[in-house]
């Protein structure tokens, strides 16, 4: 790559944070209360929030390393995204709709509804933050290499430019900034990915047949990229079944997804987006297979050190030859739109999963770490100046949690396939979250110590079994667990906690009036919106 090319990327990068920066600062004055900050003053339309739930998925994770993953392993990493689009549908038939009638600003919100118990908010912001972090180095990671890549800058460089740039859009703009950088960015990056999809099948007269044809021939893999059994080995049917589940069932459980449903004025806006997500997802996840074979048909075997040992610049590096190779002017432009695009479409993410991450720790964990008594829900002026409060906290949390996301990822480097760091954030939410959501929305006996047991048990189970397993095992020998991501053993555990320790407290306790009481609340106020919170005037 010419130097002129290193400065065409870095200037069209610029251009494009540059609009994202302006939107932010726009915006900043409608999110300076609490709940412009949180919930974007619930004024959020479905068409606005389903591109900025898309935008949470059409990110680093697929655009650079799906289309790596399929480049290596062919269609094993193709499930990952055909499951990514099926995993709206636990979210739009379970909680969409009630999350947005029950809660207020975070996962937390919902899951006290009901017990009002400050150690449910705490093991929730713990596991809340452990899934955040997951996805902040699946992201970082992208950013790093893919700077260093396209540009010269150093990675080390470029991981502090986009944890500083993401820590910007929430000290300034709040949720409001995030989701319109989202929108931005969503529309962006798929126009983008539709021209490319068109080249490639361009170079092979518009036939994907052809295409996996040609992939065969030419594949690192060679014949196996159409076949199973790449990535999950000799037992890849219990690994593809487990594979599947952590990213099908674990969208569900990811915070900074389901805080979105927060941002609209009313429940339907909230079903009424899942359309709009669905159908720009599954649009960029069949292009995206379609690069990451048309990567296998033109790079081939020769493309792999270009790619990279965990293939997160498949995508780059097949722009470049579409445009015409290294050191021509069109390899160079569109070397540096897919780096400017997949740039902001990387700190766009982070971003949502930092304002996230931060309202957890200003709302669930800073009250128990202050000692500060719960503030009467009907005292109205008391309420607002808390919650004021708590997003001031927020702000300089996000900036916390920002640094500590470099200095993590920094340690990691650049050597592992982001995809797999989503796996994990998809386990742990999966794992920790759904079950007790699902039950809290749903099961009348279910109770906080359930909530505690299971969030718990989800999460440590979780982390013990990642330990364990090939990618992370440090031991000398074979991994004792074969399964990628064995969320099939961790999400029944976590379910199972969530029962048992309800059945235990509620033996050891009983069930008090109160508890059917406030279950009848919520069951009358999910299903029907009465008492649920409301967009505001601006």
């Amino acid at each position: 790559m010419t130097g002129d090319a290193d400065y065409l990327a870095i200037a069209i990068c610029a251009a494009v944070i540059s609009l994202t920066l302006w939107v932010t600062f726009a915006v900043s004055r409608r999110a300076r209360s609490a709940d412009g900050f949180f919930a974007a003053g619930r004024s959020i339309s479905s068409w606005q929030n389903g591109f900025a739930i898309a935008g949470e998925f059409i990110s680093a994770g697929s655009f650079l390393g799906t289309t790596g993953l399929i480049f290596y392993k062919g269609v094993d990493g193709a499930v990952i995204l055909c499951t990514s689009v099926i995993s709206f549908l636990p979210v739009l038939f379970l909680l969409a709709e009630k999350m947005r009638n029950v809660g207020k600003y975070t996962l937390a919100d919902v899951l006290v509804f009901r017990t009002e118990a400050r150690s449910v908010r705490v093991v929730v912001a713990l596991s809340t933050i452990a899934t955040g972090t997951f996805v902040l180095l699946a992201q970082l990671v992208a950013a790093g290499v893919l700077l260093e890549s396209v540009s010269g800058i150093p990675f080390w460089l470029s991981v502090i430019v986009a944890g500083t740039l993401m820590g910007i859009y929430v000290f300034v703009g709040g949720m409001l900034a995030t989701t319109w950088v989202q929108v931005i960015k969503s529309t962006i990056l798929s126009v983008l990915a539709i021209v490319v999809g068109l080249g490639i099948l361009a170079q092979f007269g518009f036939s994907f047949p052809k295409v996996l044809d040609t992939a065969t021939e030419h594949a690192v893999a060679g014949e196996a990229v159409l076949s199973p059994g790449l990535i999950f080995g000799q037992t890849s049917a219990l690994n593809l079944v487990s594979y599947s589940l952590a990213f099908a069932l674990g969208t569900a459980g990811m915070a900074h997804i389901l805080i979105r449903f927060f941002t609209v004025p009313e429940a339907s806006t909230a079903r009424r987006s899942l359309g709009w997500t669905v159908a720009l997802c599954s649009m960029f996840y069949l292009i995206v297979i379609v690069m990451g074979f048309g990567a296998a048909a033109l790079l081939g075997d020769g493309g792999a050190d270009r790619v990279g040992a965990g293939g997160n610049l498949a995508a780059p590096v097949l722009v470049t030859e579409l445009g015409g190779g290294v050191g021509t002017i069109g390899g160079s432009i569109a070397l540096a739109m897919v780096a400017a695009v997949a740039f902001a479409s990387i700190v766009a993410v982070v971003a949502g999963v930092v304002i996230s991450a931060a309202g957890t720790f200003a709302r669930d964990i800073w009250p128990a770490l202050t000692r500060k008594p719960p503030v009467d829900e009907l005292d109205v002026t008391a309420r607002t100046r808390e919650e004021n409060a708590q997003a001031r906290v927020a702000r300089f949390g996000a900036v916390a949690f920002s640094a500590v996301a470099i200095g993590l990822t920094m340690l990691i480097g650049d050597d592992t396939n982001i995809t797999y760091f989503m796996g994990m954030a998809f386990m742990v939410a999966g794992s920790a979250h759904l079950p007790s959501l699902v039950l809290s929305l749903n099961w009348r006996r279910f109770n906080s110590t359930g909530a505690v047991w299971g969030i718990l048990t989800g999460l440590v189970s979780t982390i013990v079994s990642l330990m364990l397993t090939e990618a992370l095992w440090l031991g000398s020998g074979p991994a004792p667990l074969t399964i990628q991501l064995p969320v099939i053993v961790t999400m029944p555990l976590g379910l199972a906690a969530c029962v048992v320790g309800s059945l235990v407290a509620e033996k050891r306790r009983g069930r008090s009036a109160h508890e059917d009481e406030k279950f009848a609340e919520m069951l009358v106020r999910a299903e029907t919106g009465i008492g649920a919170e409301v967009a505001t005037a601006h």
